[in-house]
């Protein structure tokens, strides 16, 4: 997944759009936004764990821990791991 930056905001453009979208009723709270899928968790923060800072949502904790090794998916985490570790 390729990520671009607002250089206004410093917040990932799929994010950003992610962020306009939301309903009012969230309006003054502090969101997480899943560093692989770029979706706001319906549980907040309760939705997934993080990693060093970065948030990853349950649905990608499930793929992640159900993945085959060397799949496509496999790889992709170990990529993002590997961005967040080193």
């Amino acid at each position: 997944m390729i990520r671009t930056i607002d250089t206004q905001t410093q917040i990932p453009a799929e994010v950003n759009k992610d962020i306009e979208g939301h309903d009012s009723s969230s309006e003054g709270r502090v969101l997480p936004v899943c560093y692989r899928c770029a979706q706001v968790p319906q549980n907040g923060l309760y939705d997934g764990f993080r990693v060093e800072g970065m948030f990853f949502c349950s649905d990608c904790q499930q793929e992640l821990f159900t993945a085959e090794q060397g799949s496509p998916e496999y790889q992709e985490f170990m990529v993002l791991i590997k961005e967040i570790i080193f």
